[in-house]
């Protein structure tokens, strides 16, 4: 079946929307099975968000070189992209190996030193595999979508909610901040942060509260 572009600016909004909308279910249905997290599930992701808007791009890495829009940031060339995703798989297998389910715990009061420890892994991957997507930009569009919900695959995955970022003027300015600062020293506090802030709004300050 030809999936056909869409013919202007409004339908292409309304099917991009759809297809996070699927690509959000596809990941919430994911995280409570058992199959294993990897680069491919990330490719999925993108072909969820895509396959209806896209299809040519829909979870296949992209074949031309990038330019970031009100970013400095310079994606790698193309033809270095596979080897780096095949770099990110091997790295994201083995951190994903070290990560257990909080889903049993109760995260409120005063969260002992194991249960700081297993919820600090968990958000530290989330960050890790969010910055890896937007950082390599494999994907022709998307890329920040698809970041942000492969992190939600983690969260959901191990026990904690998927999260929304907001973009709305600073925050904006803020989420990119934190990008550029792990680019230019490796130093993923701030986006840390932001997704604990995320987490913090979901539960309503209560469950995390104490764990920002």
């Amino acid at each position: 079946m030809v999936v056909m572009r869409p013919q202007n600016e409004e339908e292409l909004q309304k099917r991009e929307a759809i297809g996070v909308i699927r690509a959000s279910r596809f990941i919430r249905v994911y995280a409570k099975s058992n199959k294993p997290i990897n680069i491919a599930t990330i490719y999925q992701i993108h072909k969820e968000i895509f396959n209806d808007v896209w299809h040519e791009i829909a979870g296949v890495l992209r074949i031309e070189n990038l330019e970031i829009t009100d970013s400095h940031h310079k994606p790698p060339h193309f033809t270095e992209v596979p080897a780096l995703m095949k770099w990110v798989d091997d790295q994201f297998v083995e951190k994903l190996k070290n990560l257990k389910s909080i889903r049993s715990l109760k995260l409120t009061g005063n969260p002992s030193d194991k249960e700081m420890n297993m919820l600090d892994n968990i958000i530290n991957t989330a960050a890790w595999i969010h910055h890896q997507i937007t950082h390599i930009h494999p994907f022709r569009d998307g890329n920040g979508r698809t970041a942000r919900l492969a992190a939600n695959l983690i969260l959901e995955r191990y026990g904690l909610v998927g999260i929304s970022i907001k973009f709305e003027k600073e925050n904006k300015n803020k989420y990119r901040r934190a990008l550029q600062q792990i680019d230019k020293m490796n130093d993923y506090e701030s986006l840390v942060e932001i997704i604990y802030e995320g987490l913090i709004d979901r539960y309503n300050g209560a469950d995390l509260k104490l764990i920002k």
